[in-house]
């Protein structure tokens, strides 16, 4: 089994919408306060294409963009972490279009 390393100060934490995102009220106003409260903190954000998306049916997005948001943000290197948005309970429909192989290596 692999630890992560803690979140340095100054670190950058990636969002990721792979299931329920936050195009909606009340989830769109806490999303971007805690955004800003993790920028007070001194911590970058990058955000997902998919966390403000509202195209899928009960999720972010198809299953197919979900899946590109997984890949390219755990294999982009632009984050620290990743955090998920919010839900969860659609994002098994996502796992045969995620690219296990990549996501090992990375």
């Amino acid at each position: 089994m692999r630890f992560p390393k803690s979140l340095k100060k100054g670190g950058s934490i990636g969002f990721i919408a792979p299931s329920f995102g936050a195009n909606t009220e009340p989830y769109a106003s806490l999303f971007k306060n805690a955004v800003k409260k993790f920028k007070d903190m001194g911590y970058t954000a990058v955000c997902g294409p998919n966390v403000f998306a509202g195209e899928g049916i009960g999720k972010s997005n198809t299953p197919v963009k979900c899946a590109r948001e997984i890949n390219d943000m755990y294999g982009g290197g632009d984050s620290d972490v990743l955090i998920s948005v919010g839900g969860g309970e659609t994002m098994c429909e996502d796992l045969s279009f995620v690219d296990f192989d990549a996501l090992k290596k990375a």
